[in-house]
Formats: C-alpha cells, sequence, structure tokens
C-alpha cells in the first residue's frame, strides 16, 4: 500500500492543480534539495503514509509529518 501513495498522490495532485502547478513545485523543491529518487527509486516523496500529506509536502516544500 505504501508504494501506491507517492503515484497516487502526484496524479490527485495534477488533478487539483495542474500539471503545470505540479511541475513548478517539484523544480522548486528540487532546487531546495528535495529529491524524487535519492537511493534507487526511493526519495523524499516516498516517506508519506498520508496522501493529503505529501500533496501538502509537494506545495510547501516541508513536511508535515
Amino acid at each position: 500500500m505504501l508504494s501506491k501513495i507517492k503515484p497516487y498522490g502526484f496524479t490527485l495532485f495534477a488533478k487539483r492543480y495542474g500539471e503545470e502547478m505540479l511541475l513548478d513545485c517539484l523544480e522548486r523543491n528540487e532546487q531546495n534539495g528535495i529529491v524524487y529518487h535519492r537511493e534507487g527509486v526511493i526519495g523524499d516523496y516516498d516517506a508519506f503514509d498520508d496522501v493529503e500529506k505529501l500533496i501538502t509536502f509537494m506545495k510547501e516544500g516541508k513536511s508535515s509529518l
């Protein structure tokens, strides 16, 4: 189940806010040191078990874990 949070969160984010905002947030986050893949296919966006927390992290660039 946890492995499905990231793709679901990214899809939900794009549906809510649009693809352009998703890409803008990913670019901003990457510039701030947040990475999609850190070790193999695991990265900073994989630390979540709640899709809403993942979306907040994507939007704000900081964790509310």
